[in-house]
């Protein structure tokens, strides 16, 4: 994989895109809330500590050097286009820590700005790439496409530490996702192929490790992880989502959310969504954090949970 690929940003003109894949279509809010224009909250500019008001923007950006397969009848086309939304805390300038974020199939980055919107409150920069082969809102079928999207994610990080979104601590980067996108992350963190230096932390929610995807898995990586999955995941998710915690060898913990569904247990407006948010704003806290993560600080951080459904369990290797 080639972490610097040449960055094209600006304004591009509607290209083609295009056949597809899974099998989880996810129930979403509609329309879109991250606007070309970033807008920042008039009344509460001066909070100097979370949780912040957070302003939305959209950023262009164009990778010329990997294609866009087929979306049904929508041909191939040349280059990815990645147009991302960014949510940002409204705070102190200064180098902000990253959260690049991996969509599920047939979705979008606006059915988890519930989700986006509590990580950039708590002071991270959050970038949601809309993805050319699996996006909702795309022409043509969407596209099951774990090894490009897990690219996509790391051609984001490169693009947005060259500042088009404000600055980023390049020490403090994490890569989220659900469903698809937590495949996408299981990826990353798995397998060596596909491993970004540059990540320090992995959030795999409702995730698995990809079929027909070379190995090997497992490797020992740097950095920590948390896997998340509900106990009545509809697609069956919970023994799939602990496979990726048993596999990975690395600081990690995973949470367990008893009746927890496949995605309202991360978006919805419900105690249970709201403390399992919660947890993974501690989780990115310690991990994106200046102190050594291990088991230990990990479990100070996430146990107890703020809900008696999430069950938190903690490991290494």
């Amino acid at each position: 994989m080639v972490l610097g690929a040449v960055v094209v940003i600006g304004l591009f003109l509607a290209g083609t895109w295009s056949n597809g894949g899974s099998s989880r279509q996810l129930a979403r809010p509609t329309g879109r809330s991250p606007s070309p224009t970033t807008k920042v909250p008039s009344t509460t500019t001066t909070q100097t500590s979370p949780p912040y008001p957070v302003a939305t923007s959209t950023v262009p950006l164009f990778d010329p050097t990997r294609d866009t397969p087929a979306r049904g009848s929508v041909p191939a086309s040349s280059g990815r286009v990645l147009t991302t939304d960014i949510w940002r805390p409204v705070r102190p300038t200064g180098p902000l820590p990253l959260v690049v974020f991996a969509h599920g199939w047939d979705s979008d980055p606006n059915a988890y700005a519930t989700l986006l919107s509590a990580w950039a409150a708590a002071g991270y920069l959050v970038a949601a790439p809309v993805f050319p082969d699996s996006a909702d809102t795309l022409p043509g079928t969407p596209v099951s496409n774990y090894p490009e999207q897990a690219q996509d994610m790391s051609f984001v990080i490169t693009s947005l530490l060259g500042g088009v979104a404000g600055p980023v601590d390049a020490s403090r980067i994490a890569v989220a996702g659900h469903s698809d996108g937590g495949t996408d992350v299981a990826l990353l963190a798995l397998n060596p192929a596909y491993a970004d230096p540059r990540i320090k932390a992995y959030l795999s929610l409702s995730g698995e490790i990809p079929d027909g995807v070379d190995g090997p898995w497992g490797v020992p990586t740097s950095g920590s992880l948390l896997v998340a999955v509900g106990t009545d995941d509809e697609y069956g998710l919970l023994p799939k989502a602990t496979l990726v915690y048993q596999t990975a060898d690395m600081v990690k913990t995973m949470l367990t959310v008893t009746g927890g569904d496949h995605l309202q247990t991360f978006v919805a407006d419900t105690p249970q969504s709201q403390a399992v948010r919660e947890e993974t704003v501690r989780f990115l806290q310690v991990a994106l954090g200046s102190a050594p993560v291990t088991p230990a600080t990990l479990g100070s951080a996430l146990e107890p949970p703020p809900d008696p459904s999430i069950a938190v369990t903690v490991g290494s290797g």
